[in-house]
């Protein structure tokens, strides 16, 4: 620290001239002040970015050991119980709850990773819950929904997803025909009720989707009214009722018939009326408009 020699003010560090009475500062040989290197080259990367931090790393290692713990516990009950021929379902479902906690506190903080593994956990678990025979039934139903719940809940949140937009809608569709495929496979043992009647019904979903997409991008201005589109998904799914009803009749009994669904058809049509009179209205309206502005 320095001081003023004319006057003794405190002087600050670097400081040219006296504040107070303004004599020059002039310092003695050797203790110029330099600026000094910093202590590290590189910025030091923030805390927790990169590998494990020491509070996950804890968790981790008290995860391990309440399964160890566990596993040797349940191990010994069963033991001293002669029941080990049947411990494989406890113990293998206490490792899958230690897989499951580890992948929560190493995932990554965001909905698409933890629910992936999640899924993905939980869809093993079941697998080795009905193959203990290595044999596997109703777990392929459950496995194929938890597939389904992915493909709709989770995938188009993806950054794949949002990328190519056409691509996911067709995964998730053909992700739809597969499961409803191995559904039918795994109760009946062959593909008896899917060609006849999933596979009219999904072909008029998709058709009727298709129709009102190329329907309202053909619209003047990008937003659509949500009248609109509610009106839209009731036609398509009435109809695509109907045809469901049309084909399991004609399955059932050998004739196209609606035994439940008519009164949908009806409706649907109506709707569908409706929405075309009220574009033609708009569109005359606007036409008559333009033609008496011009004049």
């Amino acid at each position: 620290m320095a001081y003023c020699v004319r006057c003794g003010v405190k002087l600050s560090s670097g400081t040219k001239t006296c504040p107070l009475c303004g004599t020059e500062v002039q310092l003695p040989p050797g203790m110029e002040e330099t600026s000094s290197d910093p202590l590290f080259a590189k910025e030091l990367p923030p805390e927790g970015t990169h590998g494990i931090t020491k509070a996950r790393k804890g968790l981790i290692e008290l995860i391990i050991a309440l399964f160890a713990v566990s596993e040797i516990t349940v191990g010994l009950s069963l033991f001293f119980s002669d029941a080990l021929a049947y411990g494989f379902i406890p113990l293998f479902c206490i490792a899958m709850a230690t897989v499951s906690l580890v992948s929560i506190v190493l995932a990554k903080p965001r909905y698409v990773h933890h629910a992936s593994w999640q899924s993905l956990i939980v869809a093993l678990l079941l697998l080795g819950l009905d193959g203990a025979d290595f044999v596997w039934s109703w777990s392929l139903i459950a496995v194929g929904g938890i597939v389904i719940f992915w493909m709709y809940g989770v995938f188009p949140w993806s950054r794949w997803a949002k990328k190519h937009v056409k691509g996911g809608i067709a995964l998730s569709v053909l992700s739809t025909v597969f499961y409803l495929a191995l559904i039918n496979l795994v109760v009946s043992g062959a593909l008896t009720w899917f060609l006849p009647v999933a596979v009219p019904t999904l072909l008029a979903l998709l058709l009727g989707t298709l129709l009102f997409f190329l329907w309202f991008s053909n619209r003047k201005g990008n937003r659509i009214p949500i009248a609109d589109i509610v009106l839209g998904s009731m036609v398509v799914l009435f109809s695509s009722s109907a045809v469901f009803d049309g084909s399991l009749t004609r399955y059932q009994t050998g004739a196209i018939s609606l035994r439940w669904a008519s009164s949908l058809l009806v409706t649907a049509l109506v709707i569908l009326l409706f929405m075309v009179a009220a574009s033609l209205s708009l569109r005359l309206r606007r036409y008559f408009t333009s033609h008496n502005r011009h004049d």
